[in-house]
């Protein structure tokens, strides 16, 4: 139970940050951001169900679970050229290193559509695992592309 409990908080912790980091965003930057926090906004709902902390409701585990996947496919369009910006917490490495920022989303959608499957069956301990593997590549993913200001 901790582990979900630390990846619930790591959650928060991020959309905190999110929110600083929205001020002055615009355009597919804005659009990303928003993206992210309803990415974490999923996890959060997900991962408290996890820890106990609210019961277990298989229909809204799998909408978030959907939400969760529907954003990121869309996220991938959200980090085009020349939308580095001040305002945004995508590091330089996105651009500087576009393979291996692929290549970690690819990671994500497949670790996502794991976590979708297990949503479908409506058990919360189907989702335990998959949830662990979606946190872990969102955190290896904003380790190597995200800015920590």
């Amino acid at each position: 139970m901790h582990k979900y409990r630390m990846i619930a908080l790591a959650v928060a912790v991020l959309a905190t940050g999110a929110a600083v980091a929205h001020e002055g965003a615009m355009g597919v930057i804005a659009e990303r951001m928003t993206m992210m926090k309803e990415m974490a906004d999923s996890m959060k709902t997900v991962g408290e169900m996890l820890n106990g902390r609210k019961a277990f409701d298989a229909r809204v585990a799998q909408e978030s679970v959907a939400s969760l996947h529907k954003n990121c496919h869309q996220s991938r369009e959200q980090f085009t050229s020349g939308t580095n910006e001040h305002a945004s917490r995508a590091s330089p490495a996105v651009w500087e290193k576009p393979a291996e920022f692929q290549a970690e989303m690819e990671k994500f959608d497949a670790a996502v559509k794991t976590l979708v499957a297990a949503s479908e069956a409506g058990s919360l301990d189907e989702m335990r695992l998959p949830f662990k593997v979606v946190g872990q590549s969102c955190s290896g993913c904003h380790e190597q592309f995200r800015s920590a200001e």
